[in-house]
């Protein structure tokens, strides 16, 4: 067990934890301290190229068949967890149906970030992992946040509530889901890194590779910003009511490093799996829940995930990941 507090202290002391830390710190002490939207905008679309490129890259020694496994477990988790998440926070935490299923879709779907923190501290120990992750982590982005606004459509409509609002329609959410900016840059990132000249490649490296990890500190800074000040929207709820934020992280790292043994991934590849498994999204879920159900309350689901869930990962969650991995392996 002393492992797993070794493992969590160095990670705690990782640069990217800290700028996280100082974004929180900076919220509770009322600091002036802003990042201007744009520049926001422009660092998350670099930082979502970047994996994208890493991963095209690596698709191209890979071939479908060999991934195949992998992307059958990454959907049944995704689905998983969506079920799992649904199940506590309705019948346990007796949250709405509307803000269950916003919930859901939340952990059944994954964050980029934490996906990118794992990734980091695999290359910090020098643990090898599949190549193809980065394109899991696509797969494991969308199929959640559909099914969960399915589900809740079809409630509304036998409770008699259906909207007339042309950006709840179905359509419009399985475009927001899967064609949103976050899976839209990723998917661009790896077309480019599977298809381009290496030449090429070396000619972006400079801002796409070696400013990558500075640049994501300053994302992190930003996150421990906005996750503080979700958080604070929410002073009349009890602690107790965010317990499934630490809950499930558990459940689906538990679950991630179960299936992959089970599918015979490498443990660098079943601790990736975990980690998305265990996270839960705050870029394309918020964009597409916000439009499809707008009834429930933004401040719990963004808070959960973003204020909670998020940090938890970061501090807690990447080293128990990787503890129970070297444990269960």
């Amino acid at each position: 067990m002393n492992q797993i507090f070794e493992i969590a202290y160095a990670n705690l002391l990782s640069p990217m934890v800290l700028f996280f830390l100082i974004g929180i710190i900076a919220v509770l002490v009322n600091s002036d301290l802003k990042v201007p939207t744009a520049f926001y905008t422009g660092y998350t679309m670099i930082i979502l190229f970047t994996i994208g490129i890493k991963g095209g890259i690596e698709l191209r020694n890979v071939s479908f068949f060999e991934m195949l496994p992998a992307i059958i477990a990454a959907v049944f988790l995704s689905i998983a967890m969506l079920f799992i998440a649904f199940i506590l926070v309705r019948k346990i935490w007796k949250f709405s149906v509307e803000e269950s299923w916003a919930i859901s879709a939340h952990y059944g779907s994954v964050s980029a970030v934490t996906f990118i923190a794992g990734l980091a501290f695999l290359d910090k120990i020098e643990m090898s992992y599949e190549s193809y992750m980065s394109a899991i982590l696509v797969i494991m982005e969308g199929p959640a946040i559909i099914l969960a606004i399915i589900f809740y459509k079809i409630y509304i409509q036998k409770q008699g509530k259906e909207t007339d609002n042309p950006n709840a329609s179905l359509k419009h959410v399985v475009k927001e889901a899967f064609f949103g900016k976050s899976i839209f840059l990723l998917l661009g990132g790896i077309f480019i890194g599977f298809v381009a000249h290496a030449d090429g490649l070396l000619l972006i490296r400079p801002l796409f590779g070696d400013l990558f990890y500075g640049i994501l500190c300053i994302f992190l800074l930003h996150m421990g910003m906005i996750a503080t000040q979700s958080l604070k929207q929410l002073e009349k709820l009890t602690p107790y009511s965010f317990l499934f934020a630490f809950l499930l992280p558990f459940i689906g790292g538990s679950l991630g490093i179960f299936i992959g043994q089970f599918i015979g991934l490498s443990l660098g590849g079943a601790f990736i799996l975990a980690v998305l498994t265990g996270s839960a999204s705050y870029i394309a879920a918020p964009a597409a829940i916000a439009q499809a159900i707008p009834n429930a309350n933004s401040g719990i689901y963004l808070g959960s995930a973003l204020g909670l869930t998020l940090p938890f990962n970061l501090i807690i969650g990447i080293p128990y990941y990787y503890w129970f991995a070297t444990f269960y392996y």
